[in-house]
């Protein structure tokens, strides 16, 4: 069963409501943390199940003997006698018990509900397909253009901060702040939850906050030196990249976390390399600028992003994206180790000098 046609966006899902029965399955699943922690949130909540019927498990220790107890026994403060289980982190949980949670699908009780929380779920496996047909599949990754590369869909994260804004913090965003914020912190929703937090504290009685303010405040120290850093990298000056990763690492900020909100940035020129490549391939002539807008960038940069362009040259900015995918691997596998991560993240910098 083809994933378009069965997961929900986590965006969409927020503005759903969560109905009777319940599924006996959910599986949040995607690259973004927030959005599976507020997919859960909101399926929980939205359910109406007394807190005593919820239990969490964390996925790396879990045994499956414990979650199914949760899920056949009957509580005593609930009515409906309903019980949900999440498990935090399932990655491992699901690779150690497929076969066990294929087999309960099948024969799952009506009163009981099981929340996955996993960064990774293939669309071509027998458990995706028995969770898109009896259960409930919220895709929990920012929205992506269907393009090279697949970067992220600026004006859908834009339109979601609107909506966001005001439904949780009941702000009042215009489209160029709302713009502004994606521009600054990129396609990482918990940062954007945290930005329109603290903007909602100087909101009026409107919720509307003004342009200087929203300016003066989003991205704060820390989102500004990542820009720097990404920026840096793209000059190839390496010397103050590496200056202000410093910085950021000494305020606590982690590799990991470092890494992935740079990639989004340096990735658009990647992006733009293949997506000027193509069109060549196609008999047609793309201006740098055309290429990256549809990579990702605003216009009112244009001038400093396509003189960085060209200086990495299409070749490297092309090997740029396998780049940023090695190292996402790295990160997660056999760089994990914080000193080993900042050794990998320091040699990407390098590369680019």
């Amino acid at each position: 069963m083809a994933e378009k046609a069965t997961a929900l966006n986590a965006f969409e899902f927020f503005d759903s409501v969560v109905t009777s029965p319940l599924p006996p399955i959910v599986a949040c699943f995607g690259s973004d943390d927030y959005l599976r922690r507020e997919s859960i949130r909101h399926w929980v909540q939205g359910s109406g199940i007394e807190e005593e019927s919820v239990r969490s498990f964390e996925g790396e220790e879990a045994a499956w003997r414990d979650v199914h107890d949760q899920l056949a026994t009957r509580s005593l403060f609930d009515d409906m006698g309903t019980r949900i289980a999440i498990v935090r982190n399932a990655d491992k949980f699901v690779t150690k018990f497929r076969e066990s949670l294929e087999k309960w699908i099948e024969s799952s009780p009506g009163d009981c509900t099981l929340i996955l929380e996993i960064q990774t779920f293939p669309a071509n496996t027998k458990l995706y397909n028995a969770v898109a047909k009896k259960g409930k599949l919220i895709k929990c990754t920012p929205p992506q253009k269907a393009s090279w590369g697949n970067p992220p869909d600026d004006k859908a994260i834009q339109q979601w901060v609107t909506a966001w804004g005001r439904k949780k913090h009941g702000l009042e965003l215009t489209s160029n702040q709302s713009a502004l914020i994606v521009e600054r912190i990129g396609a990482v929703c918990g940062l954007i939850d945290c930005e329109l937090a603290k903007l909602a504290l100087f909101k009026d009685a409107k919720g509307a906050v003004s342009n200087d303010r929203v300016a003066e405040l989003v991205g704060g120290w820390r989102t500004q030196t990542a820009w720097e850093v990404a920026d840096a990298i793209a000059d190839g000056k390496a010397s103050v990249a590496l200056e202000q990763l410093e910085k950021l690492l000494h305020a606590g900020q982690t590799t990991v976390g470092l890494a992935a909100q740079i990639s989004w940035s340096l990735r658009r020129y990647g992006v733009a390399a293949q997506w000027i490549e193509h069109c060549e391939k196609q008999g047609e002539k793309v201006s740098l600028g055309i290429a990256l807008e549809k990579a990702g960038f605003n216009r009112f940069d244009m001038a400093k992003s396509e003189a960085r362009l060209r200086r990495i040259g299409r070749a490297r900015a092309k090997s740029l994206l396998q780049d940023l995918v090695d190292l996402e691997l790295k990160l997660k596998g056999s760089h994990s180790n914080e000193h080993r991560a900042r050794m990998a993240f320091e040699t990407l910098i390098f590369s680019l000098s």
